[in-house]
């Protein structure tokens, strides 16, 4: 269970911190509601504490789980399709889910289909929301900043070898 201080990703949002509890009555039924304040936006979020697990939130990268993810960065992909439709519908999909290691195949792809062909304007939007929702999972995890962390993911990437 989440709990204040919190650092939490929220996947429709990104990374933030659990600044607080919140009781509301709604239809004459008490609720608590966790406020989320989302980090790298001006904004914060009320979740309500039923729909916690069915929201996606969870607690951001432990140590280990940022260093495999770093590794998993430099490894060079081996099955990116050739079709746009069928990458961008896997590359939604993927980030759909909210999972740190989806996003990072996203961030890793489409790095790499860079190296071969300039991506379409869409791919570049998705490319540079997932690299700053990971960048700014790894930063919240590691109490870095996210400039840092940015530029490490950007040198990994760089640094991935043609199949």
């Amino acid at each position: 269970m989440i709990k204040i201080g919190d650092k939490v990703a929220y996947p429709p949002h990104g990374v933030g911190v659990i600044e607080g509890e919140e009781k509301r009555t709604i239809n004459e039924k008490e609720v608590i509601f966790f406020r989320i304040r989302i980090l790298g936006k001006n904004m914060s979020v009320l979740v309500p504490e039923t729909v916690i697990e069915a929201s996606g939130i969870r607690p951001v990268l432990d140590e280990e789980e940022v260093k495999e993810i770093l590794h998993f960065l430099s490894e060079t992909p081996l099955d990116i399709s050739d079709k746009w439709t069928v990458r961008h519908r896997l590359n939604i999909d993927r980030i759909k889910t909210g999972e740190v290691k989806e996003l990072a195949v996203v961030v890793r792809n489409l790095s790499f289909r860079t190296k071969e062909k300039e991506l379409s304007y869409s791919e570049k939007r998705m490319f540079e929301d997932a690299f700053e929702k990971l960048a700014e999972e790894i930063a919240l995890s590691l109490g870095k900043e996210i400039k840092e962390i940015k530029k490490k993911i950007r040198k990994i990437l760089k640094e991935v070898k043609d199949r």
